[in-house]
């Protein structure tokens, strides 16, 4: 008797073991399958973003239509001279950018920004070729101007005026 109850003992502890040792297996199974597909939805995700940034990064670098009328939109209108470079600057080279404010300060320049009120584009034709990656535009933009600086605080003369430029 004593020994079909150590018997019975041990075989309860090995049932134990092994019932014990199955719930720990699927567990672990389980929770790395649940891991594993989470990982797999971020990676994913994160190749999803990757993929995202870089058809923008492509697209922003392919010079177009619609970029080019949005850097000359940006470019054209402003009210005062400067006023619009932290919107043109993404759009330009730093060095470009650095010729156009240099330009802003030509002595030609700084005598009539007192007097011009509103710079404003008006349309383009662009002509893009994608392959040397240039463009060359003709612009119409108006500009309105006062006659004197005195006339500020008048109703300004309009000097509706449309000009155009190549610009490449």
């Amino acid at each position: 008797m004593m020994l079909n109850k150590m018997k019975a003992r041990i075989l309860i502890g090995f049932g134990g073991l092994a019932v014990t040792s199955f719930v720990v297996m699927m567990g672990y199974a389980i929770g790395s399958h649940s891991v594993t597909s989470h990982t797999q939805k971020q990676i994913q995700t994160e190749a999803h973003k990757l993929l995202t940034k870089e058809k923008e990064k492509e697209k922003a670098s392919v010079l177009s239509d619609e970029l080019v009328k949005e850097f000359l939109t940006q470019y054209y209108t402003k009210e005062k001279l400067g006023e619009n470079n932290n919107r043109i600057n993404p759009y330009m080279t730093d060095s470009a950018f650095k010729e156009e404010v240099a330009r802003q300060e030509d002595s030609i320049n700084q005598v009539y920004k007192d007097c011009m009120l509103d710079y404003r584009f008006e349309s383009a034709q662009i002509y893009v070729n994608t392959e040397a990656n240039e463009a060359l535009a003709e612009v119409s933009y108006q500009v309105v101007y006062v006659s004197e600086v005195s006339d500020k605080a008048h109703l300004p003369l309009r000097m509706a005026m449309t000009f155009r430029e190549l610009k490449s």
